[in-house]
């Protein structure tokens, strides 16, 4: 215990301790923070990813009320621009890259089809 109090009793050696206390506590709040925003970063992106899939699934069968008789190409583009109508934030958070979109499109066009019961061949 006296020699904790002599450690303590020296000005120098005090301020030396307390900025070492100082920098480990902020590396510590810091790695903390880089694991926080790394897990809602990840929540936010699912979200957004979620959105975006239900919005073109939503804007294919909007399309499809009608009868598939439009065509897949103008029942593509109905969905793509219900999605960028309806989750305008979502994509521009994901930033989908060229033809994301389109083939995101094409899954939910053939899911909606083989409900119906119509297989459609579809070439890329």
């Amino acid at each position: 215990m006296d020699i904790l109090t002599s450690i303590l009793a020296d000005a120098g050696l005090r301020e030396a301790l307390l900025g070492l206390f100082g920098i480990l506590l902020t590396i510590i709040i810091n790695r903390a923070a880089g694991a926080i925003t790394a897990a809602t970063g990840i929540a936010i992106e699912s979200a957004a990813r979620e959105a975006l899939h239900s919005a073109i699934k939503s804007g294919i069968e909007a399309a499809l009320a009608g009868g598939p008789s439009a065509g897949f190409e103008e029942i593509k583009a109905h969905a793509i621009y219900h999605a960028q109508q309806s989750v305008p934030d979502a994509i521009a958070q994901l930033v989908p890259g060229d033809g994301v979109l389109d083939r995101l499109a094409l899954r939910y066009y053939r899911e909606a089809m083989e409900k119906v019961g119509v297989g459609i061949p579809i070439s890329n």
